[in-house]
């Protein structure tokens, strides 16, 4: 029977098709370990000495308790048994996530990979809840590594017991109640077995997984390309493998699978390749995964010409209309609860400045509608691949004029490039390009200049031998190579990478103007100056409030804390966008958006968990996601809404010939995948 928790008083916001977010799930790629700060620490202070008290050894890490296997906590390898993570993985209950938190918009991880990619394997191996099992798991495990199993020693987990802190992001309450399940079931097993919970600030929490000093937590991801490489290398060789103190030889394993499967273009043959890595991942549990995050969003009736491209955040307005029953069918306003981080391509890592962004900068390639393994020419009219897959030549589109009137080159493609990959530093998205450029694991320029030692820390990297900067500068020019004369750049990967395409389409391959760029205080492209803009904060980036693309809107304004203004680009190389003017609200408070919903005043808007019930009463028609097709299916009338089913059982769609409830609000629901959530075990906790 499945158990029901307390968990009143949620407030959980998630992503949404629709969704702008402020509370980062996904990371960019691990940066140098640095502690957590000492106020944010809970620390625990002994005692002055006395001659009757002999001083005692200060726990230099608090989440471990005492740092024993006594019941007051746990040594530094506890996670390193994998009976200890199977146990943890059979005491998780997926059924009241799903149901009592998600209210039915989500399903269970059975694998890191999303429905229709290679890897993804309904038949695949995976941990439902069985407490029996725990209980075995533990019994089964050698805490105290003396070769005896704990159930047949009285010095081993199961008779001693357990304390430890499992750690999450403050403010996300779906991930403390994800914890707050483990610690009720795992209490059941052993009353022994005791999880303490703790919830730190966000810069707090990435800096304690940088320092791999979590023993367990729930962390979660995004996807920056629908493709199984970016679900699986975070886990593994990438953000989160890295947090982990992963073996060595665990990690290399994981690295063979995804050399080979990125490598691969055939799905067929891909998809083989991740079988074997599930199974891999099944069977170690370097964590366990929860579930998938359904989407849940709403625009008014009169919006017609959406494309639902589920990678990029918010809408791609270019193709966006409004019928006449709109109060201005010629603008269009978005309330949103984010406001941006910038607008800078290159360094952009949040959904809220993705959303602008997609709709000002365009890519050499862009997906093609709703598809997203098909793709179609944008600044590049054509390409060709070299027959083992490492060489990319783009036949640069001609007469594109950038917004400010400059002329698009191959050169501007190629410095966009270059700039990402030498500015990027860990905390951008250049990850996911320098990977193709220089391989797997291969995620920061300064790997090649001092093996990532400097990564983050621009100082560090300026004191670097000046040869070193620019090899490491004039490798990142090689792979990537204009030529003016030709209309070409062609592009020289490291080894043969499959979704290579479905990488370059994403804002962070986004082209600039290089000579307004210098203008405006950028990277002047030369080798020797590099390094005095790498690793660039937005607060000190001149490119964060200003833009200057070639796509079919352009900045109009951006009022930090209010609103961000685009208006339609008459010089566009393409077909011109149906909408004026957009118009995208920072709105936090529910009630006010709520209210202009209602008056006809905004076409779509946030909504989070909570709010839900007010606004599907607004329901009127609904378009539910196909995951066989992976695109939403035509629009249906709704005949009546049932809040207390689940999902979109709520809804029941008018027979052919219904009228169906006259309601101004389309709802998009059902596509997974916006977001994972998992759980994260530390092997060897610092």
């Amino acid at each position: 029977m499945r158990k029901i928790y307390s968990i009143f008083g949620l407030l959980i916001i998630i992503s949404m098709v629709l969704a702008s977010c402020t509370t980062p799930t996904t990371a960019p790629t691990a940066a140098p370990a640095t502690d957590v700060p000492v106020a944010e620490q809970p620390t625990a202070v002994p005692e002055a000495p006395t001659e009757e008290a002999p001083v005692e050894e200060v726990v230099l890490n608090p989440y471990l308790g005492s740092n024993k296997l006594d019941g007051n906590g746990i040594p530094a390898t506890f996670f390193d048994d994998v009976h200890i993570r199977r146990a943890f993985a059979y005491c998780f209950d997926w059924d009241t996530v799903i149901n009592d938190v998600y209210k039915g918009e989500a399903v269970q991880s059975k694998v890191l990979s999303l429905v229709g990619m290679p890897g993804f394997d309904p038949e695949a191996s995976f941990y439902s809840m069985d407490l029996d099992k725990c209980a075995e798991e533990f019994q089964l495990a050698d805490v105290d590594k003396d070769g005896i199993a704990a159930g047949e020693d009285p010095d081993d987990v199961w008779e001693m017991g357990f304390r430890v802190q499992m750690l999450y992001n403050t403010g996300n309450t779906t991930r403390q109640i994800m914890a707050e399940i483990l610690q009720a079931n795992l209490g059941e097993v052993n009353e022994k077995f005791v999880i303490e919970i703790l919830g730190l600030p966000w810069p707090a929490y990435l800096a304690a997984q940088r320092a791999h000093k979590i023993p367990i937590m729930t962390a979660g991801w995004l996807e920056d390309i629908h493709d199984a490489h970016n679900w699986y290398q975070p886990y593994t060789t990438g953000t989160y493998g890295a947090r982990q103190n992963m073996p060595d030889d665990l990690k290399t394993q994981f690295k063979a699978l995804l050399d080979q499967g990125v490598s691969l273009v055939d799905p067929a043959a891909r998809h083989e390749v991740y079988k074997q890595f599930n199974q891999l991942y099944y069977d170690t549990v370097p964590g366990i995964p929860l579930v998938l995050a359904t989407s849940h969003g709403y625009e008014q009736s009169w919006v017609e010409g959406r494309i639902m491209n589920p990678i990029f955040s918010g809408i791609y307005y270019r193709t966006v209309y409004k019928t006449d029953a709109a109060k201005d069918p010629t603008s269009f306003t978005d309330a949103t609860i984010g406001d941006l981080d910038t607008l800078d391509p290159a360094l952009s890592y949040d959904t809220s400045s993705g959303e602008v962004i997609q709709n000002i900068y365009e890519t050499l390639v862009f997906y093609d509608g709703e598809a997203t393994d098909k793709f179609v020419p944008q600044l590049a009219e054509s390409w060709t691949t070299s027959d083992d897959g490492i060489v990319w030549t783009f036949n640069i589109r001609q007469g594109v004029k950038f917004h400010e009137g400059g002329d698009l080159t191959p050169t501007d493609v190629a410095y966009s490039y270059w700039r990402g990959l030498l500015q990027g530093g860990y905390s951008s998205p250049q990850w996911l390009l320098a990977e193709p450029f220089f391989g797997v694991g291969m995620d920061d320029i300064t790997l090649l200049v001092d093996d990532g030692a400097s990564a983050d820390d621009r100082e560090a990297l300026m004191a670097n031998d000046p040869a070193k900067l620019v090899a490491a500068c004039e490798t990142v020019k090689a792979a990537i190579v204009p030529d003016d004369a030709a209309g070409t750049v062609t592009m020289t990967l490291a080894q043969p990478w499959g979704p290579f395409l479905a990488t370059i389409a994403n804002g962070w391959g986004s082209v600039m103007d290089m000579e307004w760029v210098v203008a405006n205080g950028g990277w002047d492209g030369s080798c020797d100056t590099w390094q005095n803009t790498y690793g660039m904060v937005s607060a000190d980036n001149p490119f964060t409030p200003i833009a200057n693309g070639t796509g079919a809107f352009k900045l109009d304004h951006w009022t930090p804390g209010q609103e961000v203004v685009l208006t339609k680009f008459d010089g566009y190389w393409g077909e011109a966008a149906k909408l004026d003017r957009v118009a995208i609200k920072i709105i936090p408070e529910f009630g006010t958006r709520f209210a202009m919903m209602q008056a006809g005043d905004i076409d779509t808007m946030d909504v989070s968990v909570e709010n839900r019930p007010q606004v599907d009463a607004l329901v009127g028609e609904m378009r539910v996601y196909d995951p066989a097709t992976n695109t939403y299916l035509p629009a249906v009338k709704v005949c009546a809404y049932d809040s207390t089913q689940l999902g979109v059982a709520r809804f029941t769609p008018c027979a052919e010939g219904e009228a169906g409830l006259d309601l101004p609000l389309t709802l998009y629901i059902g596509r997974p995948g916006l977001s994972q959530d998992v759980i994260l075990f530390n092997f060897f906790i610092e």
